[in-house]
């Protein structure tokens, strides 16, 4: 989330919230994203 905000221009991540929300898969790909990061203790890297 920090770095699609930082991407975005957004000063604070919650203003990246409604990006999230308005686009469903946006949010699936964010929770999978996550969920490999806390998994693995990594970042996710590019995405994929």
């Amino acid at each position: 989330m920090i770095k699609l905000s930082t991407y975005l221009g957004h000063v604070k991540p919650e203003f990246t919230y409604w990006y999230i929300e308005a686009v469903p898969e946006l949010l699936q790909l964010a929770s999978r994203r996550a969920e490999r990061t806390l998994a693995t203790g990594t970042s996710a890297g590019d995405g994929r």
